[in-house]
């Protein structure tokens, strides 16, 4: 069990703490939320994506390409190869 706080820590079981800077984003991918507490769904944005009809990730991955920031920018072909 895994808990994120309110000033962007990921607190894991081991003990270690992972700080995520201001521009770090993480998607979690989870089948159902039976077992999120109610502080875990308040501290993030659920989207819901129905498997029937999801236009897959290629679109989030085209559009989360065009808002990096100007310092990541030189590296966008590397990160798109990761989602080819």
């Amino acid at each position: 069990n895994t808990v994120l706080d309110e000033n962007k820590k990921l607190c894991l079981v081991s003990g270690e703490i992972i700080t995520m800077t201001s521009w770090m984003r993480m998607i979690f991918e989870v089948e159902d939320l039976s077992v999120a507490s109610p502080a875990t769904v308040s501290r993030v944005g659920i989207i819901y994506l129905e498997p029937s009809t999801s236009v897959g990730t290629k679109a989030m991955v085209t559009s989360w390409l065009q808002t990096l920031p100007p310092d990541v920018e030189p590296y966008r072909d590397q990160l798109q190869k990761l989602f080819d």
